[in-house]
């Protein structure tokens, strides 16, 4: 767990920044990946390079990234993001897509991250979700 004390560190500081610096620019650019790319080649792209922040930061990270308004929001960006940060760590992220049926009749979709079997950061994830992409497989 990311310990604030640990700010304290000016290595860890440089590091954060860093982080932040290089998800605003891989958010900015994730819309663009989308409408030129499939999925599976994005999420490929993703896994490569070094980490840019440590993964225990990722919750401050995305903190101050919420509070930058111009950036893509919906969960396909954020688990594209979080994927991206959490291959390069080391993590054994998997990135997962589902629909499901909603409380209208209409078809909903979601994108998550999962470790080990289990969602990353999303609390309040519905259990009835349809699988339609899971990577790596």
């Amino acid at each position: 767990m990311f310990r604030p004390s640990v700010l304290a560190e000016p290595a860890v500081v440089a590091r954060l920044l860093a982080g932040v610096v290089g998800l605003v620019g891989l958010r900015l650019s994730l819309p663009l990946w989308v409408r030129l790319s499939p999925l599976p080649a994005i999420l490929a792209r993703l896994s490569e390079g070094a980490v840019p922040v440590d993964a225990r930061g990722l919750p401050l990270v995305e903190r101050v990234l919420d509070r930058v308004p111009f950036l893509p929001r919906t969960c396909l960006y954020r688990s594209l993001s979080r994927y991206a940060i959490l291959r390069r760590a080391g993590r054994p992220a998997v990135f997962v897509m589902g629909v499901r049926r909603g409380v209208s009749g209409a078809i909903e979709g979601h994108a998550w991250i999962e470790i080990e079997g289990r969602p990353y950061r999303e609390p309040k994830l519905a259990p009835d979700y349809a699988i339609t992409l899971r990577h790596p497989c």
